[in-house]
């Protein structure tokens, strides 16, 4: 039961982690979206912003005020709540919008960051060198009769070039500050349609939980109700055996009992004179044969031990034990069954015998039950077979193994009913025992035949 809560207890909290991971997963994909996309627009605002200022050859005051109208422009579009050049030390040379913002992030670094104020973005340009000879607008003005003079951003060839805040091939930096209000808003809701899902998926496992874990009990209580009751059903049968079994020990001690009564009754009768002579036969008392008396007594103590065992109820106490030193002490317990019969007990041990989980005096009886149940069907000079396997889900397996004759296949089904057996001189209730010790720790039992003739008699699933 310990074991089957940790496993439904521990595929919760898995459950519950991975949907939670999940859900983070998803979570993280859709803030990245969200600044993706805000990034995105911070890169195609910084794109036009440098492509107008590009755009422009000729530098001097004319050309400031133009990128000065370019700024304002930009931060009259939404989202934008800032924008500047600044030069290679960080010091800002045009801007429009919230000024003191950029301001504060001097010396600029290229790239992006996160702040309170917003989401600013850094990028750097180069303002290319004017090309030989002018650009297109130098020459002539833009005045009617093709006089010389400024036309739109041109000057004479011959003139000094104003001094401005640009200076043609030098680094610059664009720099733009926009609103990150939208983009925190889809995060937090992001935030929160994950939680919630990460909330109710794991209610949802909670409740699935639950519902595996009550019906786990009730099949579990199911089993043992089916248990209790078959063993109910085995115990009212045993009862029956046992007093069959006693039935005909104490007839006969009666009747020895009632014959010694009736004999020292016929001595009373008898005159003082007849008694000094020698009585006749009939009239002398036969003494019974102690021990067969005896005998007889501890046959019917036997049953009503063996009848005890089975009935009693069946708590085990689980405790750590070596299955290799109760297999030893077996062995010496039964030696003198297998000499008897020249038998031979091989145990198949693991190199390392691993411990069992189990109540070692149940354990004992029932391994020493089938033990000697292999014993008493074996041929003389044979061998008994006691071996430790790995069963399914690496629980372990025992095997006690005879050459005898086997269990004939119609039998096979009421082997292990309480006072049923096939030898003439058997109890029927050894393998009824051992099924009741191994219902009682959740194991399995039960007979297979062996190749090449004879049985073997198994527990299975028992935990280390």
């Amino acid at each position: 039961m310990l074991r089957q809560q940790v496993v439904t207890w521990g595929t919760l909290v898995l459950g519950c982690g991975g949907l939670a991971a999940w859900q983070y997963h998803e979570y993280c994909h859709e803030r990245e979206a969200a600044q993706e996309t805000l990034r995105q627009q911070a890169e195609s605002v910084a794109n036009v912003l440098v492509s107008g200022i590009r755009s422009h050859r000729r530098l001097g005051p004319f050309f400031e005020e133009q990128i000065q109208d370019v700024l304002d422009e930009l931060v009259q579009s939404p989202g934008v709540l800032a924008a500047g050049i600044a030069s290679p030390q960080g010091q800002l040379l045009l801007s429009a919008g919230m000024v003191a913002e950029l301001q504060a992030a001097a010396p600029l670094a290229e790239g992006e960051s996160w702040e309170l104020a917003g989401y600013r973005f850094v990028t750097a340009f180069r303002l290319l060198a004017e090309p030989p000879g002018g650009g297109p607008d130098s020459g002539r003005g833009g005045g009617y009769g093709g006089g010389r003079g400024r036309g739109m951003g041109g000057r004479r060839q011959d003139e000094p070039e104003a001094d401005g805040l640009f200076t043609p091939g030098e680094p610059y930096a664009a720099q733009l500050l926009l609103d990150r209000t939208r983009a925190d808003e889809q995060c937090r809701r992001a935030a929160w349609s994950r939680f919630t899902v990460a909330i109710a998926g794991s209610l949802l496992l909670l409740c699935v939980a639950l519902v595996w874990r009550a019906t786990v009990r009730l099949a579990a209580a199911r089993g043992i109700l089916e248990a209790e009751t078959r063993h109910l059903r085995e115990l009212n049968q045993a009862a029956a055996g046992l007093a069959h079994e006693t039935r005909n020990p104490l007839g006969l001690i009666r009747g020895w009992a009632q014959r010694l009564a009736d004999q020292e009754k016929g001595l009373e009768n008898a005159g003082g004179a007849q008694r000094c002579e020698a009585a006749p036969g009939p009239l002398r008392p036969t003494t019974p044969d102690p021990f067969l008396l005896v005998e007889e007594c501890d046959r019917v103590t036997a049953r009503i031990n063996q009848f005890l065992a089975f009935a009693r109820p069946s708590e085990p106490q689980l405790e750590r034990i070596d299955p290799g030193a109760v297999a030893a002490e077996l062995a010496v317990l039964l030696e003198p069954d297998l000499d008897a019969k020249k038998l031979v007990l091989q145990r198949s041990l693991p190199a390392r015998s691993e411990p069992l989980a189990a109540d070692r005096e149940m354990f004992r009886q029932a391994l020493f039950n089938l033990i000697q149940n292999a014993v008493q069907w074996s041929p003389e000079g044979g061998t008994v077979d006691l071996a430790w396997l790995r069963g399914h889900g690496g629980r372990w397996r025992i095997e006690v193994a005879d050459r005898g004759p086997g269990v004939p296949a119609e039998a096979v089904p009421r082997l292990f009913s309480p006072y049923f057996t096939t030898r003439a001189s058997g109890t029927g209730l050894g393998l009824a025992i051992v099924r009741r010790i191994a219902t009682a720790h959740g194991w399995e039992v039960g007979y297979t035949p062996r190749s090449g003739g004879g049985a073997i008699f198994w527990l299975d699933g028992i935990h280390g």
